[in-house]
């Protein structure tokens, strides 16, 4: 059975027996079944999904504006701009609401990492803990956090993500393809960063795990350096 007409086949029905509008958080898993295809069962990725992210546990203002971003069509994907195309607002609110309160994903799915070259790994360290001061590359911990589980409410978590979905994200900003609010501080990056160096974080991210599930920070708790989107940012807004 091939899983994407499947998938389609169950939201689209779940989708039309209720209006969107008039549903209730109250046995939303159950409706939203058929994400567990590409997301898993409680939005905490599914192994040999290389291109589909784990969604559990991260901020549901972020969740929401990727959702909108999908049925709007300012984030191109037609799988699910088909998928939310007939969702109102409040209904996609209801569906982030619904996997930011999952547990956080810790630990990547899946068989055992292979090992990473030492210069690899050396270099997306850098990346992650302090950035690319010559490059203007600020660190990814300065605004994902230092566990790398976001920060509240528009920032999201890092660990975990497959290696191929994020070298993706970051071919989406520098064609233009994805898009986010403005100052779109991940295309800026994207654009900056050597292709190597996208691969090296990326594979190094992919690894990462932890042994105590960790929310997203709260909103105020650190700020990032950076303007980005909607964010509150050190940085000076011209």
């Amino acid at each position: 059975m091939r899983i994407l007409p499947y998938l389609l086949l169950l939201l689209a029905g779940a989708a039309a027996a209720v209006p969107a509008a008039a549903q209730s958080p109250d046995g939303l898993g159950e409706r939203l079944a058929a994400c567990a295809a590409c997301h898993g069962k409680s939005g905490e990725g599914m192994a040999g999904s290389e291109y589909y992210p784990h969604l559990a546990g991260k901020p549901a203002r972020y969740l929401f504006k990727q959702l909108r971003a999908f049925r709007d069509g300012s984030r191109p994907y037609a799988q699910m701009r088909w998928l939310l195309r007939n969702m109102d607002d409040a209904y996609l609110e209801q569906i982030a609401a619904h996997f930011a309160a999952m547990p956080p994903r810790t630990r990547a799915p899946g068989a055992p990492a292979a090992v990473l070259p030492a210069a690899t790994t050396q270099r997306a360290l850098q990346l992650v803990r302090e950035g690319d001061a010559a490059q203007g590359v600020p660190a990814c911990a300065a605004c994902h956090g230092d566990n790398l589980a976001g920060l509240e409410p528009g920032i999201p978590a890092l660990v975990g993500l497959p290696e191929e979905y994020i070298v993706a994200q970051f071919g989406g900003w520098i064609s233009g393809v994805r898009k986010a609010e403005q100052p779109d501080c991940m295309a800026q990056i994207a654009r900056t960063l050597d292709p190597r160096d996208i691969r090296a974080v990326a594979a190094w991210l992919a690894q990462q795990d932890s042994d105590e599930p960790h929310r997203p920070a709260a909103a105020g708790s650190f700020v990032p350096p950076q303007a980005c989107g909607g964010m509150p940012s050190r940085e000076v807004q011209p």
